[in-house]
């Protein structure tokens, strides 16, 4: 490190590419180890669903729910998914935690639901959570820090 005779204390300085100067930089800032993760395909990983229709138990569930809680788009969209929430609809634990995996995206990435079939979503997990929680709003539960 030379200095320069006309300026004492400058610097004297080696012009390189702006390509070089990255290069020189990116190996200096290598990480000790990875925490990338390898690129999951979850369609690849998905076991292709056969198509399902709406079951007969699944017609009957909806029809004895309030005429503002029935779903009427998801059950044309996705019998699977009502078929599932009506046989869970018994178990206060399965269902709860299906209603909520359905509006919580844990894995990052996914597209959701319609607007219309989301709302009906909430609305039967808001339901659910009413009639089980002695009139609570699923609000309510998590204001009271439980």
């Amino acid at each position: 490190m030379a200095t320069d005779a006309k300026n004492p204390g400058s610097f004297e300085f080696e012009k390189v590419s702006l390509d070089d100067a990255r290069q020189v930089l990116d190996d200096a800032v290598k990480p000790v180890y990875s925490t990338s993760r390898p690129a999951v395909s979850w369609e690849a990983r998905r076991k292709p669903a056969a198509a399902e229709s709406l079951r007969t138990a699944t017609l009957q569930w909806i029809l004895k729910l309030p005429p503002h809680v029935q779903p009427r788009h998801l059950q044309v969209r996705y019998p699977r998914i009502a078929n599932r929430m009506a046989a869970d609809w018994g178990s206060i634990v399965a269902c709860e935690t299906f209603l909520e995996s359905l509006l919580t995206d844990k894995r990052g990435g996914r597209k959701g639901f319609p607007l219309n079939v989301a709302q009906e979503i909430a609305t039967l997990r808001d339901y659910y959570f009413r009639l089980h929680h002695k009139n609570l709003t699923p609000w309510d539960h998590v204001e009271s820090g439980r």
